[in-house]
């Protein structure tokens, strides 16, 4: 029983330590490399839109079909790694490799020598915070896999970038800046107008957040969690290009990885709304006892 009990303590302690694993003869692709890691570790954890948006079979077949002839190496590990027939893909298909260019945008890889580095969070099945390397014919070596929380005590964020800049009647100020009582730019009665802050929050954002930059037609850019609130209601992360926001289409969306807190306040005004980097976009904090 002592011998048992030692060896139970002695893998215990080992499991926390360095790990590697094989590669293969082949030279693999980055998305391949990313799904070796998932296989082998385990897929990466992140904080997305609080509602997921299904596409339709036309915006799943577009959307897939781009992908094809823009980034033909992830398509094809897709196709591989969901064991998809390239040839005969359905509606269905197409909404699963919709899905799968997210987790594999979730899991990024910086180059370090000749290897690259991961560090993500991963389910296995419990989070575990994962840090690494893995070469270009996936061999692993796991430098430490320790035990979270994903995504915190305060849930997934649904605020602002720091470094976004907030309209006052003083000129653009980040929002990280602004404190409750300062003027801000709003919407009441349908007019533009100064009101004073009634709140300013922040939250850190958990390890492996990311948000959304959106640039429209005209030139403004936001960035933000994909939960944050539109002007109209609707969510950053729910948007697609040529939708409309603030009078302007969307051109281009971003999917970013961001650290640091995020950022979001409420004016006294009926509609809550401020525009932020030129934006006008409505606050999380609507709800929130002033």
């Amino acid at each position: 029983m002592r011998r048992l009990t030692v060896a139970v303590l002695l893998l215990a302690l080992t499991a926390c330590g360095p790990v590697k694993y094989g590669g293969v003869s082949q030279t693999l692709t980055t998305p391949e490399l990313k799904y070796r890691l998932i296989d082998t570790i385990g897929s990466p954890l992140f904080c997305g839109p609080p509602v997921v948006r299904i596409p339709s079979d036309a915006e799943a077949s577009q959307e897939a079909a781009t992908l094809r002839s823009q980034d033909a190496a992830s398509f094809d590990a897709i196709v591989h790694h969901e064991k998809l027939d390239a040839a005969h893909l359905t509606a269905d298909d197409d909404r699963r490799i919709v899905q799968q260019v997210q987790v594999l945008q979730a899991l990024p890889l910086g180059a370090d020598g000749p290897r690259f580095r991961f560090d993500y969070i991963a389910g296995r099945p419990s989070p575990e915070h994962v840090v690494g390397t893995i070469d270009a014919h996936g061999t692993i070596s796991l430098e430490s896999h320790d035990p979270t929380q994903f995504p915190g005590r305060g849930g997934c964020p649904i605020c602002l970038a720091a470094t976004v800049r907030i309209a006052t009647p003083d000129g653009a100020i980040p929002v990280s800046d602004l404190r409750a009582g300062m003027l801000v730019w709003t919407v009441d009665a349908g007019k533009r107008v100064a009101a004073a802050i009634a709140i300013v929050r922040h939250t850190p954002a958990p390890f492996g957040h990311r948000v959304v930059r959106i640039v429209l037609a005209d030139g403004r850019a936001v960035v933000a969690s994909p939960g944050h609130a539109t002007a109209d209601g609707r969510r950053i992360g729910a948007l697609n290009p040529g939708d409309l926001l603030d009078g302007s289409r969307v051109v281009t969306i971003d999917v970013l990885p961001y650290s640091g807190d995020t950022w979001d306040l409420l004016p006294r005004s009926s509609t809550g709304t401020y525009w932020a980097d030129g934006v006008l976009l409505g606050s999380t904090l609507a709800n929130v006892g002033q």
